[in-house]
């Protein structure tokens, strides 16, 4: 129930000598409009309290304050009663104070302060998913207060089960987010503004965060699933637009044609008028969780507009994991990379709810991990800085004068997360369409660092457990007294090595939290594996020990950088499978602990490549030249034969028979070539083996003949080989070869397929006779 009542009365002594408590709780404010001049005040009734109000003003001397009374009131799920009191026509940039008055008396003091109305810098807090954790939940809350943010952004799913009860116990932990302060002799508490969004969790109620906040972003004095939606004008530098990303919901549909028409004319009527546009809403796009499904939906609502419209930052919740992304343009049905500006997505919950494995990368994510945390922005006219904080209480606490003297202010010792590539802070600008880029990223040219998308450790004494996400981190031993042999096994992704070409350097860089003593060795992990299941068992206990890579000595605490370039690691997880590795103990008992990306800092392999200026393209080429040589016909040429192309150990008529094929790459203008594909359209099948051989001298179609190539001298090295049990298409892997290099680099005198015994002949379509024989190259261009 919303009801409504009378609005403002000025008093200039009413209560002011009364100083006995109000009896009201759960006191707190929202943000839902123009953030600089108006406010909601909201508190909850603490037994018998009659007609409260507000007492109000600029100072804390209380004869200048005015007084209001409640706009509106409410009741939650049947039984959280609350009451709303709307400040208007507020002074920008002003210190705000305020009791809430009643029959009793006059309550605790408060303070909170607008939004500048200039370009003032300011700090902001994002984050969402508080539904469970509140141990996590109460650390969050009070690293906030030690923050001091202008306001925070909550992402919805604020309680698990959208209850009255759990709403109280919200809002009684909301109350550590208050900042105690002494102020002219009294004891205040800054309370921060809150602009809600509607999660999943809340989907039972769409006038939840209405009914609790006294948000009402649609202007029209009611309280309904439309205010779920809007915008926030935030000072000149930011307008901040909350989203309901439930309405993809069945049922919904009308009320998604009326956000998403809003969306686009606000953008386009008042989105331009702020330095800077924050979008938050719930349920990620496209989740870093392989256990959450994607949100096309939302992509094709959304994604398009927020380039066209320069949206700058989104925040993302739901998946309970931390994120970071490449500034990315919608392309077709997803993301594309670009430097040109666009979007950054970060995200994705976990104020609280406990932490699901980040094992969903993409390839325009820049880093992700599996903790609990909220997103620290430090907003200014030129450039945002975009932190991620992790809840402890070594934090130090600012204090009102340190915030007075430094709106961007950070407290000492925060346990920031450090992303790969990035750092502590992800540094935004903006280009000229005011679209963001990332300032001093090095992706562009030079180091890289590649997120891990997996790690977690194994123990032969605990065969079939999975240790993914313990508190432990990654645990190696040769015997450790309690899990007996450790294995650390960690896999990275690399996908943003994808554009990249002449790497010189690889490392890997780990924290070590336990040093040891002992030699550690690097192996190529010899079999797949995925950090959600992996135990000694699944992964064949040592046999996941192949190939050594190097070995380290973590013989201190902190960073510890291993080089693995001239390990072959990387080209092997390029080549082939990507298995990622395993550390484990070459000798001693003496174990290493290594923080996760779920305890700390991650894992991380940093390589030095050249990534600038190059785009991925599939290129295919059909033959150039194609025919086949016989051994019985030693002189005959056999150019567009009918038959196409022939191979054969032993043919009775023809003999011995190769097919040659060969392909002109001199129009390609690409410096790499990370996959070479021939396809071969097979017309006869055989149950015979046949190899793909380097030709060893040139040859031309029109003119090839057994003799003149040589016989089976022209048979080089051998690249493939393939079984062409069924007629149609059969695709060769040539990408380990070194064949496209080859010709490049030497001459390209093409490939011979020859039997590799038996007389059971292969008859191939030629580029004459129908399908012609393709090679398909993924390259990296300039």
């Amino acid at each position: 129930m919303r009801r409504f009542l009378s609005t403002a009365f000025s008093i200039s002594t009413l209560c002011l000598a009364i100083d006995a408590s109000s009896a009201t709780k759960y006191h707190r404010l929202a943000w839902d409009g123009d953030a600089s001049t108006s406010a909601v005040i909201g508190f909850s009734p603490d037994g018998n309290t009659n007609n409260p109000y507000i007492n109000f003003g600029y100072s804390t001397n209380e004869n200048s304050w005015s007084s209001q009374g409640i706009d509106s009131v409410s009741t939650f799920d049947g039984s959280l009663n609350s009451y709303f009191v709307r400040l208007e026509n507020l002074t920008p940039d002003s210190a705000v104070y305020y009791r809430v008055c009643d029959q009793d008396g006059c309550g605790d003091r408060y303070w909170f302060k607008t939004a500048p109305a200039d370009e003032s810098p300011f700090v902001i807090i994002a984050g969402g998913d508080t539904r469970t954790g509140h141990t996590t939940r109460r650390e969050g809350n009070a690293l906030l207060a030690k923050i001091r943010p202008l306001a925070v952004m909550h992402g919805g799913d604020f309680t698990n089960a959208n209850s009255a009860s759990e709403m109280d116990e919200f809002l009684q932990d909301w109350t550590l987010t208050y900042s105690d302060d002494e102020i002219d002799g009294y004891n205040y508490q800054r309370i921060y503004p809150l602009i809600p969004t509607h999660g999943n969790h809340e989907d039972d109620n769409y006038s939840t965060i209405c009914q609790v906040f006294g948000v009402d972003f649609n202007s029209d004095g009611g309280c309904s699933p439309s205010d779920t939606y809007g915008a926030v004008q935030i000072s000149p530098l930011l307008r901040v637009y909350t989203l309901n990303s439930q309405f993809q919901e069945s049922g919904w549909s009308s009320y998604a044609t009326d956000m998403n028409n809003w969306l686009e004319n606000d953008l386009a009527t008042s989105g331009g008028y702020s330095n800077w546009r924050f979008a938050q809403y719930h349920k990620p796009m496209f989740p870093h969780y392989s256990g959450k499904s994607d949100n096309p939906t939302l992509f094709n609502w959304w994604a398009q507009p927020f380039y066209d419209y320069a949206m700058n930052l989104v925040v993302e919740s739901d998946t309970h994991l931390t994120k970071l992304t490449e500034v990315v343009a919608p392309d077709n049905s997803d993301f594309s990379i670009t430097d040109t500006g666009g979007t950054v997505y970060v995200g994705e919950g976990s104020w609280g709810a406990p932490a699901r494995s980040a094992n969903d990368a993409k390839f325009w994510t820049i880093d992700m991990a599996s903790i609990q945390q909220f997103k620290v922005i430090q907003v200014s006219a030129d450039e945002l800085n975009v932190r991620t904080a992790q809840f402890d209480a070594n934090a130090s606490t600012l204090t009102r004068e340190d915030r007075a003297n430094n709106p961007l202010a950070l407290p000492d010792n925060v346990n920031w997360w450090t992303a790969n590539r990035i750092g502590e802070a992800m540094l935004l600008a903006k280009n000229s369409d005011g679209r963001s880029i990332i300032v001093g990223d090095s992706n562009g040219d030079g180091e890289l660092s590649l997120p891990v998308t997996d790690d977690t450790f194994i123990s032969s004494r605990y065969s079939s457990s999975n240790f993914d996400n313990d508190p432990d981190g990654l645990l190696a031993d040769g015997s450790d007294s309690t899990y007996g042999t450790l294995y650390s096994l960690i896999k990275f992704d690399l996908s943003n090595l994808a554009n990249c070409s002449a790497i010189s350097s690889v490392e890997l860089e780990l924290n070590i939290t336990n040093r040891s003593s002992n030699d550690y060795g690097i192996y190529l992990a010899g079999s797949s594996w995925d950090e959600g299941s992996a135990t000694w068992d699944s992964v064949g206990g040592s046999a996941v020990l192949s190939q050594l890579a190097t070995s380290f000595v973590p013989t201190s605490t902190g960073t510890l950088s291993v080089d693995l370039g001239s390990s072959g690691l990387l080209d092997s997880w390029l080549q082939s499978e990507n298995t990622g590795l395993v550390i484990a103990s070459l000798n001693g008992s003496n174990g290493v602990d290594i923080s996760s990306q779920e305890t700390g800092i991650s894992p991380a392999l940093r390589v030095a490549a050249d990534c600038s200026d190059t785009f991925s393209e599939e290129v295919s080429q059909v033959a150039s030249d194609d025919v086949f040589i016989s051994s019985r016909k030693e002189d005959d040429n056999f150019d567009s034969d009918s038959d196409g192309l022939l191979a054969d150990g032993s043919d009775l008529i023809y003999g011995t028979l190769y097919s040659l094929i060969r392909f002109d790459l001199t129009d390609l203008n690409c410096h790499q070539y990370i996959d070479a594909t021939l396809e071969l359209n097979v017309t006869n099948t055989s149950s015979n083996s046949y190899g793909i051989y380097m030709a060893t001298q040139s040859w031309r179609e029109e003119s090839a003949t057994w003799d003149s190539v040589g016989g089976s001298s022209i048979l080089g090295l051998q690249v493939g080989s393939f079984t062409p049990s069924s007629t149609g298409r059969h695709l060769i892997d040539l990408g380990a070869s070194g064949i496209v290099d080859s010709w490049l680099n030497t001459s390209n005198n093409g490939l011979v397929i020859a039997s590799e015994g038996g007389i059971n002949g292969l008859d191939i379509s030629s580029k004459e006779s129908g399908q012609s024989p393709l090679l398909t190259l993924q390259t990296l261009c300039p």
